[in-house]
């Protein structure tokens, strides 16, 4: 038997499957941050706490960046790369100087500068454009520091693009908000996030 949906069926079904794929990211950008920490922690005592109840936002931003290094640089073993990454962590959501300053020095103990700073490019490339686009959006930033907590977004752009082409309500819209807002523990309001989903559905249908 041919099963019909009518619109308002298949849009619900759109969008529980986004929802589904939100969760999913929020829960990779974790576990990304969660394998650095734990792998650094284990390989040289050196903890960052900071980074697990801001895992979404930190493995937001630094998940492209290990990916990056995994995928062009198959020489460096998994705790290289976790540790290059921890310092990208210290560099741009830490104001620990003599943690990043040990780190540093493990790493250039460890001959993997080069690559560091290749990860570090990497990771103000990803942050300029980044900024760039929110900037684009006329969202008001107090300072760097602020934007820093909105990189949770920057693997969930794509699909933000994918919702801007599906004809949701305001009703599905705010419970996609609310979803959202879960998953980042309430480090930036519902207020704020619903304004820039707003903006940034606006942009992708224009």
């Amino acid at each position: 038997m041919k099963l019909i949906l009518s619109e308002s069926q298949y849009i619900n079904l759109l969008k529980e499957e986004k929802e589904e794929e939100i969760s999913q990211t929020f829960s990779n950008s974790k576990d990304i941050a969660k394998k650095i920490v734990r792998d650094v922690k284990k390989q040289h005592g050196i903890d960052f706490t900071f980074a697990l109840t801001w895992g979404s936002v930190i493995g937001g931003f630094v998940g492209p960046v290990y990916r990056y290094m995994e995928g062009t640089y198959t020489n460096l073993t998994e705790y290289e790369i976790s540790l290059i990454c921890f310092g990208i962590m210290l560099t741009f959501f830490s104001e620990n100087k003599e943690k990043l300053k040990k780190v540093l020095e493990l790493i250039k103990e460890k001959k993997l500068v080069t690559f560091f700073d290749r990860a570090l490019l990497k990771s103000y490339d990803l942050r300029d454009a980044f900024f760039g686009f929110l900037e684009s959006l006329n969202m008001t930033f107090s300072k760097v520091s602020n934007m820093l907590a909105y990189t949770f977004l920057v693997p969930l752009v794509p699909l933000v693009k994918n919702l801007a082409d599906m004809d949701l309500s305001t009703e599905q819209m705010e419970l996609v908000v609310m979803g959202i807002t879960h998953y980042t523990g309430g480090i930036i309001s519902a207020k704020i996030i619903s304004e820039l989903l707003e903006k940034m559905i606006k942009r992708f249908r224009s």
